[in-house]
């Protein structure tokens, strides 16, 4: 059997980390290693970390380094694993005790096998939870571009912890996650991985739990800690793929003419959100911003939402501003 490396950043994570280290102690397939990567810790994490170290019944390393946010703590991760398989969860998430078994055993079922996906759930405050599947028991195998292609689709959804990816592809391609996005750094590794992973299993257990927090980084609107010139920008993927002589005109044709349209929109809804409307204005008459929303506005039978979005923020910006404006003055009262 071959051993899986479950990296686990963690920041300030005494309250928690226990708890997601203990669910990989119970993991039914014990051949893994367990890599937590304090990230500067200020709190009693780097107690807890030699407590449970102690009492692991499997390989646990901890590392520790000064803060440079979550991106960099899974790439001292990656580098440090000595597994064939590598697995990231955050240090209040936690795993089902047959999550590693079902991963491990659906990557070795074919050595064409670069990336596994499972089902999970977001588990919020109060105890309810969202369940997000990856599909059926039907046709659970396909190639790294179908899966591509679905994953930016938003046709498969995959969050970090949901998947795990073969430790010698990574390193290959050079696969890490980009230090310098605060916003959406897992969306731009997820997609490079999924381009060079030659096939992408799917497990449709759910097996593992993404914890919600209301003071999450998707939630707490802060232009300041995370300004838009440091938000993930999908035309970088579209650069990042010419530059390797990609000529597939479905995976070219997609993303420029859906994908990057959908996070412009989402883009310029963020500014309203957050309060920065001179970034919104200003950008709607930029000839990018202009160029995308007009290619999204022509893929109507595709995505109709986004197109009609995109006609509406394009020839209305006005309506499209005052919905979002709305919408913060909620989140504000809420």
């Amino acid at each position: 059997m071959q051993r899986v490396s479950v990296i686990i950043p963690a920041y300030n994570a005494a309250k928690t980390l226990g708890r997601t280290v203990v669910s990989l102690f119970a993991q039914t397939r014990k051949d893994l290693e367990i890599i937590v990567v304090d990230d500067g810790s200020t709190d009693a994490t780097p107690e807890i970390c030699r407590d449970l170290q102690r009492i692991s019944p499997v390989p646990m390393k901890v590392f520790r380094q000064k803060n440079k946010r979550q991106s960099a703590a899974r790439n001292a991760g990656i580098d440090m694993a000595e597994g064939d398989y590598v697995i990231f969860l955050d240090a209040d998430d936690f795993a089902e005790k047959k999550f590693v078994e079902k991963m491990a055993e659906a990557a070795e079922s074919d050595p064409l096998v670069d990336i596994v996906c499972c089902s999970f759930d977001l588990l919020h405050g109060d105890g309810t939870s969202s369940p997000r599947s990856v599909g059926s028991h039907g046709n659970n195998m396909s190639t790294g571009e179908e899966a591509l292609l679905r994953v930016m689709r938003e046709e498969l959804e995959v969050w970090t912890g949901s998947a795990l990816y073969r430790q010698s592809m990574l390193k290959d391609f050079q696969v890490y996650f980009d230090e310098s996005v605060t916003m959406g750094q897992d969306i731009e590794f997820r997609w490079r991985a999924f381009y060079h992973a030659r096939k992408v299993a799917l497990v449709p257990e759910l097996l593992v739990h993404y914890v919600q927090h209301e003071l999450s980084v998707t939630r707490s609107f802060d232009p300041v800690r995370f300004p838009p010139s440091t938000w993930f920008d999908p035309s970088s993927f579209l650069k990042y793929l010419e530059e390797r002589g990609e000529s597939g005109k479905t995976l070219l044709s997609s993303l420029q003419n859906e994908i990057i349209p959908r996070f412009t929109l989402r883009r310029m809804r963020n500014y309203i959100l957050w309060g920065i409307e001179d970034f919104f204005w200003h950008s709607l008459k930029q000839e990018q911003t202009r160029q995308e929303l007009q290619r999204g506005a022509g893929v109507f039978l595709r995505n109709p939402g986004v197109a009609l979005k995109c006609f509406l923020l394009l020839y209305m910006p006005g309506r499209f501003y005052q919905r979002y404006r709305s919408q913060r003055a909620a989140l504000k009262r809420g």
